[in-house]
């Protein structure tokens, strides 16, 4: 399932695709496209209202990327290492080898890493598709680099690669993203260098090399260790701003999809109690 959704070929622009998402009729294909897309994640597809007059989801120029407090957070991620992604992680035969696999990485990485308390500064994020969060983030304030970079060697692959640079923007502390949603982590790290402002700089811990791998191919690079850094402005075949200056993954469709709540939405609850461990291998989190 893609969180971006890409225009339809002949639309002039996103208020007009949008416009025509929400005011007209879908498809009978796109809307079993959709439903399909929500019942993998246990989710009641968003339906029309009883009049027949809007479905309840649109495309939007901005992803549906939601500030909350510690305490959401902080249950919103027992969803991830629960019932649901433990169920997809058991049924390659239906999701697939890569999405079982995606799924026991997330399983883990919940597990290990997101009941992990942040700071009293700590920032905490969830991308919503209706009452269902299919990513949450949590991050971290900026900081200096000779605060974060102890060694003389660190602070001189930073002086290489970041000259005239001496604060980081933030930390990516926590990232984690449904198995069955595409995209959703890179929306996450867009919502957070536009965050930082006009020039980010965006630090991230890789746990192992596959989350290295996909750092250095979002732009990250390793500064000390698991320490990466990205500067979006480094890297345009990667990264650019849309119409609104805004940092966006270069290539990639500028619309997302938005799903209003209903009531009839089946979210299940993780099921798996605080002290039971997941038996799955580590994940490529960041």
């Amino acid at each position: 399932m893609y969180g971006r959704i890409n225009s339809s070929p002949g639309a002039s622009d996103a208020d007009e695709i949008r416009q025509s998402a929400t005011n007209h009729a879908q498809s009978d294909a796109d809307s079993q496209r959709f439903a399909d897309m929500f019942a993998g994640m246990h989710i009641e597809a968003p339906r029309a209202s009883s009049s027949g007059a809007k479905p309840s989801y649109s495309l939007v120029r901005r992803p549906p990327v939601v500030e909350i407090k510690r305490p959401e957070f902080e249950e919103k991620v027992k969803d991830f290492y629960g019932d649901e992604i433990g169920d997809i992680a058991a049924k390659s035969q239906i999701y697939s080898d890569p999405v079982s696999s995606k799924a026991a990485r997330t399983a883990q990485v919940a597990y290990d890493h997101g009941r992990n308390s942040g700071s009293e500064n700590a920032r905490y994020f969830s991308y919503q598709l209706g009452n269902k969060s299919v990513g949450l983030l949590r991050t971290e304030g900026g900081a200096s680099m000779s605060d974060v970079f102890k060694d003389e060697e660190a602070r001189a692959r930073w002086r290489e690669q970041f000259a005239g640079r001496s604060e980081l923007t933030s930390t990516v502390d926590f990232r984690v993203t449904h198995p069955l949603v595409e995209n959703a982590g890179d929306i996450l790290l867009e919502h957070q260098l536009r965050l930082d402002g006009e020039r980010p700089l965006l630090l991230s811990h890789a746990v192992n090399d596959e989350a290295k791998a996909r750092a250095r191919a979002l732009g990250f690079v390793e500064v000390s260790d698991s320490m990466m850094v990205l500067d979006p402005a480094k890297h345009p075949n990667k990264w650019t701003k849309n119409d609104d200056g805004e940092w966006q993954r270069k290539n990639k469709p500028p619309l997302y999809l938005k799903a209003t709540d209903t009531s009839g939405s089946d979210t299940r609850a993780a099921q798996l109690a605080q002290n039971t461990t997941p038996d799955w291998d580590d994940d490529d989190f960041m």
